[in-house]
């Protein structure tokens, strides 16, 4: 199974190493973005020291130069940062012999004409380009765009229109990242919305805007690099594209898988940086507070713990308790142990194990603080109404639910859930009736408590008309107006022992994959068309078959997760496994990604997902009700104004220092400085120029 997280890693070390074994570089200057991908990537100092001897931020006060070797700038594209490198050739001697510019991708031509304007760095400038490093692995089959801030308002607020051009550019930069690292040259799909969705929302369009994009700058790629794509036996890969207004329910239910659970209902959580906080007993017995990270690479347990249903997760932790208490020879008195409570504080009082003894008391901690508030909210007793009306209707038996309404009025009569969870299923009716009108939404929210002169209510009526700027009229006319017109591509279990009632809804990420993987003539070519004439393999017939028994679209869920301990731990003869990617633009919910985890498992497929932006629920809300808000009020990062200044103490004069112990010759300090690139020895062919913005066209000037 591949794994971005490791190729992304790989793909930034060999351009590093490139440079390094070219030019003998010593010096790495990154800046806060480069330094935030390499702590996403887990790239350790040990690992950058092997290729050069020093790290610096390119704004720190303590960086010191050395004017007789040369240094990488690994660098985003702002005018602070090459402002910043200029200070550092401006003095005599410059801080370096001569540097090598990476930039990030970014789509603002003002850039290179502003490096151009610059009046000493370009005199040292040994070589520079753009490379492409323009996605976040979150995990190994998660990835996200780098740069694009609130993806819904971006795409979807007509105030924000203007934005579009340079959020598509950075989206497309991060697919061919992807396709560069994973060595493919996929097969591309996109969603067509229907004629009824553009004509209220315009903005619906942009998946197929996108996917056309995406594939012209991919065929370019192509063209200008003969060694890609690099020869394999994988079959071909295939790149479906979407974007939010295909699934309204995923974002919106009730999901009670641990980490969807967790990000949607634990505000100790924080969505933006994964940082939980919380209180945990130490060996002596004293509450103390806490931070951890909930990655992947920091911690094995929420690899294997993340996807399952909570129940599952808790009783595979309280395995894990059982099993780490059996090991510790140490412990003197396990009659007192009766409860999930007692074995945490035994665990707690544990000699040695500390890192798996943090961990398991880290989820045991968070695991029991999603308990709580179910229960505190009673959001399990009531998710069977909310999982029948996302699938259609229909109960878990498979029969279409009498009364649907009383019994939809029945959980908003509740006084336990939260006012935001009656949003939720307020809108999951909505939907499922094809939008009703004004009144009835004034009726609902009166019926919570919400009242006209309510403080919230204007902001809830707006949250529901501005379902027109994602393709959906929520709010009809007129009552005699039939249903709005939408293709559903979500799903639900039905009949199956194996799922909870709780988790019977499919998102339509679900559906869409496991349908695209079993045989991809499966997804209608009107709903989901080519950017290209269909491949011929497909046009022929020759689509594998799932061997596994699932060779069906109704297969979707997998069983319920098992303990690691009881896993068959041999391990199948490895053969190259057709890739997926699954792109949604404007944003992705915790549950969607799940899904895409869950079919690369049970089709035996490697799956990638990704977006722009990660959404929970109530940031879902939030989102939708600012589609129609002022530009101003958003506070976009691209709105603000760009930082050019550079820090007083960069301008310090460099002290010449000791040369470095090296077996090649050094150039003496006093050498007069380069004032042109170096050029290659083969001199290339003059090919015709094609077509490009003004920021790739100088890029290419400077590696002639």
């Amino acid at each position: 199974m591949s794994d971005l997280i490791e190729l992304q890693k790989n793909h930034l070390l060999s351009i590093i190493g490139e440079i390094q074994t070219e030019h003998n570089v010593k010096f790495l200057i990154i800046d806060a973005e480069v330094e935030r991908l390499l702590s996403y990537l887990f790239v350790t100092p040990q690992e950058l020291l092997s290729y050069v001897t020093a790290v610096d931020r390119i704004d720190s006060p303590k960086r010191k130069g050395q004017p007789s070797v040369e240094a990488i700038y690994l660098l985003a594209p702002t005018k602070l940062n090459i402002n910043c490198m200029d200070v550092d050739f401006c003095n005599r001697p410059p801080k370096y012999k001569r540097c090598h510019v990476r930039f990030l991708p970014e789509p603002a031509p003002h850039v290179a004409e502003f490096f151009k304007t610059k009046r000493y760095v370009v005199q040292y400038l040994a070589s520079v380009k753009e490379i492409p490093l323009a996605f976040i692995p979150k995990e190994s089959q998660f990835f996200l765009t780098m740069g694009i801030d609130k993806p819904m308002q971006s795409f979807f607020n007509k105030q924000c229109a203007d934005l579009i051009t340079k959020n598509m550019k950075r989206t497309i930069n991060s697919l061919l990242n992807l396709c560069i690292v994973t060595g493919e040259y996929p097969i591309i799909r996109y969603s067509e919305p229907s004629p009824n969705q553009i004509e209220l929302a315009p903005a619906t369009i942009l998946a197929k805007k996108l996917a056309f994009e995406f594939q012209e700058v991919l065929d370019n790629y192509a063209r200008e690099h003969e060694d890609f794509p690099p020869p394999s036996t994988r079959p071909r890969s295939i790149f479906l594209i979407a974007d939010r207004t295909l699934d309204f329910i995923s974002p919106i239910v009730h999901d009670f898988h641990y980490q969807a659970m967790a990000y949607d209902l634990v505000p100790e959580l924080d969505t933006g940086t994964d940082v939980y906080h919380y209180k945990a007993e130490n060996e002596k017995g004293e509450e103390e507070e806490k931070t951890t990270k909930l990655l992947d690479n920091l911690d094995p347990d929420w690899v294997d713990l993340k996807h399952q249903h909570i129940m599952d997760a808790s009783t595979y932790l309280e395995g894990k308790i059982k099993e780490m208490i059996a090991k510790n020879p140490l412990l003197v008195d396990r009659s007192n142990v009766k409860t999930t409570t007692d074995l945490l504080s035994v665990v707690a009082h544990l000699k040695d194990f500390d890192e798996e003894r943090r961990r398991l008391i880290l989820h045991r901690k968070l695991i029991d603080q999603c308990f709580h508030i179910n229960n505190e909210r009673k959001l399990a007793e009531y998710a069977e109404i909310e999982q029948n009306l996302a699938g259609f209707g229909f109960d878990i038996d498979g029969e279409k639910c009498k009364h649907i309404t009383d019994s939809f009025l029945v959980v908003l009569a509740s006084k336990s859930l939260h006012v935001t969870d009656k949003i939720r299923y307020i809108i999951i009716y909505a939907l499922y009736r094809g939008g009703i009108v004004e009144t009835d939404f004034s009726k609902l929210l009166s019926f919570i408590g919400v009242e006209t002169e309510h403080e919230h209510f204007s902001h809830f009526m707006l949250l529901f008309r501005n379902f027109n700027e994602l393709g959906f009229k929520l709010i009809k006319d007129e009552p005699r107006n039939k249903p709005f017109k939408k293709e559903w591509l979500h799903d639900t279990v039905v009949k199956d022992p194996n799922v909870f009632v709780t988790s019977r809804f499919i998102s339509a990420v679900g559906n869409i994959l496991s349908k695209l993987i079993t045989n991809p003539l499966l997804l209608s070519e009107e709903v989901f068309p080519y950017t290209k004439d269909k491949p011929i393999e497909l046009l022929e017939g020759e689509v594998q078959e799932i061997s596994s028994g699932t060779n069906s679209s109704t297969s979707l869920r997998n069983p319920r997760h098992k303990a690691a301990w009881t896993k068959n731990s041999s391990s199948s003869k490895k053969t190259p496994r057709q890739r997926f990617f699954y792109y949604i633009l404007g944003g992705i919910s915790y549950a969607e990604v799940r899904e895409a985890y869950e079919q690369s498992e049970l089709k035996k497929r490697d799956v990638f997902i990704g977006s722009d932006g990660i959404i929970t629920p109530l940031a879902f809300l939030k989102s939708v009700e600012n589609l129609t808000a002022q530009r101003a009020s958003l506070n976009l990062k691209d709105d603000q104004k760009e930082v050019e200044k550079v820090p007083q103490y960069l301008y310090e004069s460099v002290a010449p220092i000791a040369q470095p112990v090296s077996h090649v010759h050094i150039r003496s300090q006093n050498a007069p400085p380069i004032s042109a690139p170096v050029t290659n020895a083969a001199a290339k062919e003059p090919q015709k120029e094609k077509k490009r913005g003004k920021f790739s066209r100088f890029l290419k000037s400077r590696e002639k």
